[in-house]
């Protein structure tokens, strides 16, 4: 991106919505997206400034730009929108945002204060507080109560949405305030002049930190999950250095994916749960939010008699739902190199041995990644391209600087274990509150925030109807980012799945086959269609190669299911005892799924809440193939 240049920033404002552009420049912000307004000249002397502003189709997509754009820089994306519906739509970008510890700064106009607390029939269109509307979706939220604080708000709002652990943070600003016309001079306003400051990291306990040390150095089979307080703090190269010294297998989750690279030999993915982690001995989780992605970590999928420790920015990020032994509260990058430091002296007297573990790690690794090549294998040379086969041709497709982005059910499904992440933050998902269509505007923020960088985006054709004409966003402000179209005319691939389980009721997930490549030819994006496996790389190279921002329409298999799709599947079965209505078909998927499956089912909340607080999985397998109950229980031995 540019730099602003202090001689680039306006003159002194003259009105209130002057002084917020001027706070904004001020502290080195370069980029807002959004769609206009009230705000459009608080946006002229933005871009008068040297700022660029991109406009959208749709606020939900500004908001998703701006997370895409945050997450790839580690500093504030910003967004901004007119009156209250336009601040509405972005609530499920700032909740993504929220999920991924992304420092997106809302800035929404808002009704005048002096409309304060009248309803809506007499005269306000604009009722709502949109503060009290982010409250849940925000770290923090303020209406700026006076043009003379304008200013101070703007960076407060910047910095908070740094400091500590990051997130999204929401300004209010009143049409009052912002339409003040007048050389009000700014109280407590001090300018950062072109950088945000972020306070001091702070350091965990020492004796903590070292007793910490000392178990890891103890343990027989160590693991580490480290999560997004890696990305944030930056501390790739000391997880990196910790890693190596003390010889610990580690996994990355979210945007900690990647901070030890995934093609390194210490690393795995939470595939190898089974097989692998059961055996640690003690587990690490480092700067990972713990959320039923995991299922809290509980029994029985997760041994609780395992040495548990958690290193988190704030005490709030403690899980105590697992049995800690030892927590460490600090920055995730000092208390890193704290460990560093302590295991350095340490060793010298105490060297660390870890041969058959790391042994046992590679041969789960292979292990892991020969079933991924037969179950590819399995599934190519079919009449309609399977998403396995379409996941892993991108996986081999993309350079070790690019940026993936996904967005469908089915895709991610086959995607995560097949793309070995490089970097931490290469791998941009639909956060822990599962968004959907979120991948156009996160490719349009991290296409602006790395020119240059393959950026593509995988989602599935229910995500694309929600965000797709953003695609034309790209092309007005040339982006050339790629989209490659999952489509299997369905929602969460459910076209068949209906069929087969629910053969007596009416469909809501079929939605189609519509060729989205000729419906947005016209628009001026590079398209494609692609229906054999064999054009995947050649279409991928050409969309890359246009230089225009691309579509590339795959149509992939509706007629078989994901082991994903199949296991909410038989929980809907379970839900409505409806085993009896299930055709030979369908029992046939069902005796092929794994104990893993029922174990998936078990230890969600829609899942206990159906079988009740005692049943177990050996219950459930009952249920559904009561011949096979034997057979499943000595296979796990």
């Amino acid at each position: 991106m540019h730099k602003i240049s202090p001689d680039q920033l306006p003159m002194e404002p003259h009105y209130g919505g002057g002084y917020i552009a001027k706070a904004f420049l001020d502290a080195g912000v370069e980029v807002m997206f959004g769609i206009p307004g009230i705000t459009d000249n608080l946006l002229g002397d933005f871009m008068d400034g040297g700022g660029k502003a991109f406009t959208v189709r749709h606020e939900q997509t500004a908001a998703y730009a701006a997370d895409g754009y945050a997450r790839s820089l580690r500093r504030p994306g910003v967004v901004f929108t007119s009156l209250v519906n336009g601040a509405m739509n972005t609530v499920p970008g700032m909740f993504h945002a929220r999920g991924a510890n992304s420092p997106v700064v809302l800035l929404a106009s808002a009704s005048p204060m002096s409309e304060d607390g009248l309803p809506s029939g007499q005269g306000n269109f604009s009722p709502a507080l949109i503060t009290r509307v982010m409250e849940h979706a925000t770290k923090f939220s303020i209406r700026i109560p006076d043009v003379r604080m304008a200013s101070y708000w703007v960076r407060e709002a910047l910095h908070r949405a740094m400091d500590g652990t990051p997130g999204p943070v929401a300004l209010e600003l009143p049409m009052n305030v912002n339409g003040w016309r007048g050389s009000d001079p700014q109280r407590h306003y001090v300018k950062d002049r072109g950088r945000i400051a972020r306070l001091p990291y702070t350091a965990g306990d020492a004796s903590t930190v070292r007793e910490l040390v000392d178990r890891l150095i103890e343990a027989e089979r160590p693991v580490i999950i480290n999560g997004d307080g890696v990305f944030w703090s930056d501390a790739a190269n000391e997880l990196i250095e910790l890693a190596e010294l003390l010889e610990i297998p580690t996994c990355g989750r979210r945007m900690g994916r990647g901070a030890l690279p995934e093609s390194h030999r210490l690393s795995f993915t939470p595939a190898l749960r089974r097989g692998f982690l059961e055996d640690a001995d003690m587990v690490v989780l480092l700067g990972h939010q713990v959320t039923s992605l995991d299922g809290y970590f509980d029994k029985p999928a997760w041994n609780h008699s395992h040495t548990w420790a958690q290193v988190q920015e704030r005490p709030e990020d403690v899980w105590y739902g697992i049995p800690t032994d030892l927590a460490v509260i600090g920055s995730v990058k000092l208390v890193l190199r704290q460990m560093i430091d302590c295991a350095k002296e340490a060793l010298r007297d105490r060297p660390v041995d870890r041969t058959k573990w790391t042994e046992a790690l590679k041969r789960a690794v292979e292990r892991r990644r020969a079933s991924i090549r037969r179950e590819v294998d399995g599934d190519r040379g079919k009449a309609k391209i399977h998403a396995n086969v379409l996941c892993q041709e991108i996986a081999e497709f993309m350079d070790n600087s690019s940026t993936l982005i996904l967005d469908s059910f089915v895709g991610s499904t086959h995607m995560t274990d097949k793309f070995e992440a490089k970097y931490a933050g290469q791998v941009l998902d639909a956060g822990l509150y599962m968004s959907l269509g979120h991948s156009i505007g996160m490719a349009i923020g991290a296409q602006i925030a790395g020119p240059g960088r393959q950026v593509l985006s995988l989602i599935g054709d229910g995500g694309f109807g929600i965000s797709g004409m953003d695609v034309e966003t790209m092309v007005r402000y040339g982006l050339p980012a790629v989209v490659v179209l999952l489509n299997n005319a369905s929602w969460g691939g459910r076209g068949w799945a209906h069929d087969l389980y629910y053969p007596k009721r009416k469909g809501t997930g079929d939605l189609g086959h519509i060729r989205y490549d000729k419906m947005f030819e016209p628009v001026g994006c590079h398209v494609e269609r692609v229906e054999e496996e064999t054009d995947i790389k050649p279409a991928l190279d050409r969309a890359f190669a246009s230089g225009k921002p691309a579509l590339i329409d795959v149509a992939c298999d509706t007629d078989r299911l994901t082991s994903v799709r199949v296991s909410a599947n038989l929980l809907d079965v379970w839900v409505r005892d409806g085993l009896g209505e299930l055709p030979p078909e369908a029992l046939a998927e069902i005796r092929c799924m794994p104990r893993s499956a029922f174990e998936r089912i078990a230890q969600t909340e829609w899942g206990n809440g159906a079988v009740g607080a005692t049943a177990t999985v050996d219950e459930l397998i009952e249920y559904f193939k009561p011949e096979f109950v034997g057979k499943e229980k000595a296979s796990t031995r």
